[in-house]
């Protein structure tokens, strides 16, 4: 008889066990929501979490409700933690890089695997003759449009990482790696038109010989790789612009710099899983001028645009003359290097250009700095539209 009544103490202290962890569990992110218990380190998804959303009537209850629901899948208690977590343990059991737009390389080194990366690389997705024409009609009309107006141009390419480092990437896929919509336009523009393009995978891959010229866990090159691909402008310039000379490779003493969260690493949760070891800075070993990125929100408005993306100059009063470049991340690490060539050098991170802003600035030379992986998204019709070329070549008269 004691034996069952102990049995069945037993039981009964196990399901109010049950019961005490299962209600502790469900309370939990309540109790985190209130008092901030969950102090891990947010997982980089480069995105915003979900806002509040603001109620508008009884006729805009639905989107109340998905606005109210979004904000709860962002925020729970401890999503964080349980994020981490669930990326460390399908990365350590399953080999699962945890981040659809990250692939995951040999010898820790990261690619990014969105924007139809890998149809790119195995040449699967190539343009059309149409579309290449459409693109060549895009970089014709900017050209011609700034050589009425006395300006040069020039079209910079620099390449996705996987083109500059196939070595690293999954077996898988090394050797499928073909030539993609940047050759083909490379191509396409020095057959049919006077655009002068500058495709910087040569350069790039001459720079790697030296050292390493991108980070392994981020999806941008290193500061040497863009100290390789500022020469290459300039030797570019130069065909125009007579006189130009790059830096020499001996103007800079090369050391670590300190390490930084990279985008890729952040992108899968757990940047600590995969330390960056190609994060280098330079050191001038000869007279160099000093040239940092400034911001006047008069002169050129910032339109809403996050705070990194805003428009920027460097002034140089030891040189002369004036260069607009209208780019994407990859430009930002010139600051220091295109500066030595221009008293001015103006920053537009979009690749649609700002027509009013060029007439009223009258820049020596126009850049296009595109990078490889954007061609997979843009459209030339879009921003032909944006630039509004068209109109201005008609008012002038031409077809």
């Amino acid at each position: 008889m004691s034996s069952e009544s102990s049995t069945r103490r037993v039981c009964a202290f196990g399901d109010a066990l049950t019961m005490i962890v299962f209600l502790g569990l469900i309370w939990m992110p309540t109790v985190d929501h209130f008092f901030k218990l969950d102090h891990a380190e947010a997982p980089g998804e480069n995105r915003l979490p979900a806002k509040w959303p603001v109620f508008k009537g009884l006729g805009n209850s639905r989107d109340f409700v998905s606005g109210v629901e979004a904000y709860f899948n962002d925020h729970f208690g401890f999503r964080k933690r349980l994020v981490r977590l669930n990326n460390h343990w399908k990365g350590q059991l399953f080999k699962d890089p945890g981040g659809k737009d990250v692939l995951i390389g040999r010898d820790g080194w990261l690619f990014f695997n969105g924007g139809n990366m890998i149809a790119n690389l195995t040449g699967e997705a190539l343009w059309s003759e149409h579309e290449l024409e459409n693109w060549r009609r895009l970089f014709e009309a900017r050209h011609d449009w700034l050589c009425e107006r006395g300006a040069k141009y020039l079209l910079v390419l620099p390449s996705d990482k996987e083109r500059v480092y196939p070595e690293y990437l999954p077996v898988w896929l090394e050797h499928d790696a073909k030539p993609g919509k940047v050759q083909q336009l490379v191509d396409y523009l020095k057959a049919h038109s006077s655009v002068e393009v500058l495709d910087m995978r040569d350069a790039l891959l001459e720079a790697k010989k030296i050292r390493s010229a991108y980070y392994q866990t981020d999806t941008h090159w290193n500061m040497f790789g863009a100290f390789a691909g500022y020469r290459a402008i300039i030797q570019a310039l130069s065909r125009q612009m007579p006189g130009l000379e790059p830096l020499p490779l001996d103007m800079f003493g090369w050391k670590p710099a300190p390490p930084f969260r990279t985008d890729l690493a952040r992108m899968l949760g757990r940047p600590e899983a995969y330390p960056e070891t190609n994060s280098i800075t330079y050191v001038a070993l000869k007279p160099f001028v000093p040239t940092k990125e400034q911001f006047d929100p008069v002169r050129f408005p910032y339109e809403g645009r996050p705070q990194e993306t805003r428009p920027c100059f460097t002034v140089n009063p030891k040189a002369s003359g004036k260069l607009i470049i209208f780019h994407d991340s990859f430009a930002c690490f010139w600051y220091g290097f295109l500066g030595q060539h221009f008293r001015e050098v103006i920053y537009f991170w979009q690749y649609d250009w700002k027509r009013s802003v060029i007439e009223r600035e009258k820049p020596d030379v126009v850049i296009d700095e595109i990078l490889e992986r954007a061609f997979n998204e843009e459209a030339p019709s879009a921003l032909a539209r944006k630039d509004q070329l068209s109109e201005t070549k008609s008012a002038s008269g031409g077809s």
